[in-house]
């Protein structure tokens, strides 16, 4: 199914809107269902014990702004404000609709799972779609949150990078008795997140995502060696 790019505009705008309210009536509100820990797919806290070994393998997608210090600086903290109302929404909502699971928002971006030896999704499966997810992250931001900002008076446009890599992690408990969550760690993990940092408005893979991306695609998916990746994109 084709991602909504309305109904992303509604709920970023929906948003903005809101923190505006609170920004004009100097009242900050926070609504959540659920906190965003406690959420590797196929794993609670409350299932497992402290020191528990669990191997599984995800795909691991980072977003990330570029220049988010500086642009800070010039649009000032209350512009900030908005503008994490906007975007945060956004992309939290993109990948949702690829069946991804949000596990941390890392200041100015967002760290994503897909697949998983619980998720039912196979691992070219889970590849595939947070490609597609990166891509259409990078879409949502051009296409909706930087009109979002524009038209209400932010000349700064947001500009991101997206990594991705796949691989085995360990899933396991830390903390203590009263401080505790379920994390997962391995070089996937720090893959992602580097790969996200040489990315500047693409999307940009590990050699891993490359090689094990499906040929059923008709060469319709593209790759460019870049740094110590692959820019994925799409020949229309």
């Amino acid at each position: 199914m084709a991602l909504d790019i309305l109904e992303v505009k509604r709920i970023a705008s929906e948003n903005y809107k809101r923190a505006l309210d609170s920004l004009n009536k100097s009242m900050v509100f926070h609504e959540a269902t659920a906190a965003i820990s406690d959420v590797v797919p196929g794993y609670k806290a409350k299932s497992m014990e402290f020191g528990d070994y669990i191997r599984d393998n995800f795909t691991v997608l980072f977003i990330d702004m570029r220049g988010s210090t500086n642009r800070a600086v010039n649009v000032g903290p209350e512009a900030t404000f908005l503008t994490m109302h906007a975007y945060f929404p956004a992309v939290s909502y993109v990948v949702e609709h690829y069946g991804g699971y949000t596990m941390d928002f890392t200041g100015d971006g967002l760290m994503a799972f897909f697949g998983g030896n619980n998720s039912g999704m196979a691992r070219v499966h889970a590849m595939k779609k947070a490609g597609s997810c990166g891509r259409d992250l990078l879409r949502v931001i051009s296409e909706v949150v930087n009109p979002i900002l524009q038209e209400n008076g932010q000349r700064w446009p947001l500009k991101c990078g997206v990594g991705i890599d796949h691989g085995n992690v360990i899933v396991t408990k830390i903390g203590t008795d009263m401080t505790f969550d379920v994390k997962a760690f391995g070089d996937c993990v720090n893959g992602a997140a580097k790969l996200c940092q040489k990315a500047n408005d693409c999307v940009l893979v590990s050699k891993k995502v490359k090689d094990d991306w499906p040929s059923s695609d008709n060469g319709r998916i593209r790759f460019r060696s870049f740094e110590d990746g692959y820019v994925l994109s799409r020949s229309e």
